[in-house]
């Protein structure tokens, strides 16, 4: 029986990888949510991906389309937190809408999935909860108040949860990659050779997937080693 996953961002950078790298797998519905999930090239490319549009920086539009997905899944076995925005400024110049378009989008929403995913995941007694976050949950850099706060909490919110659903069989892995080449903050895939690929964290997603019931990884720590030869 194939398993339902969601993952958020999933028409971009690490989010399409992980899509694409599952959607090569059997096993897997896949349910995506992203801004314009529906003219994406993950639509083109795999018409019978499940996209749903949302602006997760606005967590009524999230719960609402949350609640669609479950009633026409009628459940999702593994949560991918992923998506995730930056705004990397003096927190002087930030402004209170920046800094809540970030908590948003990389700490409310994860947390808006998983509390609606739960009650299934606990009835079923079994799940998996993934979240991409960044190695920025323990590293701090200038300009990055909104998004090194956010990765944090990200962290932090993923132990938190890992206790409580001790006993149901779900378990809770947190992924925090080094800098990836992808579109993140203006660039192009491209522009940062030396980082990590998309597909490096969606290969780390896969091999989650394929691990027994009895066992889980809390967390991973992923950087290219060419980044770590310049310094």
């Amino acid at each position: 029986m194939k398993k339902t996953v969601l993952i958020t961002g999933c028409t971009k950078g690490i989010g399409h990888a992980v899509a694409k790298k599952l959607l090569y797998s059997e096993g897997y519905e896949i349910y995506g949510i992203a801004r314009q999930a529906q003219t994406s090239d993950l639509k083109k490319e795999h018409p019978s991906v499940k996209l749903y549009d949302c602006d997760l920086s606005d967590p009524y539009e999230t719960e609402k389309v949350l609640r669609t997905i479950l009633d026409d899944s009628s459940g999702i076995d593994v949560v991918i937190n992923n998506a995730g925005i930056g705004n990397f400024k003096p927190i002087d110049q930030l402004t209170l809408a920046d800094w809540s378009a970030v908590l948003n989008v990389n700490l409310t929403a994860p947390y808006l999935v998983i509390h609606h995913v739960l009650p299934h995941m606990k009835q079923q007694n079994f799940g998996k909860i993934i979240t991409i976050s960044s190695d920025a949950d323990h590293l701090s850099f200038t300009d990055a108040s909104a998004y090194c706060a956010s990765k944090a909490d990200l962290s932090s919110l993923a132990d938190c949860v890992r206790k409580e659903v001790s006993g149901y069989n779900i378990t809770v892995t947190t992924i925090a990659p080094g800098r990836v080449d992808t579109n993140f903050n203006h660039k192009k895939p491209g522009d940062r050779p030396n980082s990590l690929r998309a597909e490096d964290i969606a290969e780390q997603v896969a091999f989650l997937l394929t691990l027994p019931e009895r066992c889980e990884i809390e967390k991973i720590y992923l950087n290219s080693i060419l980044e770590k030869e310049l310094h």
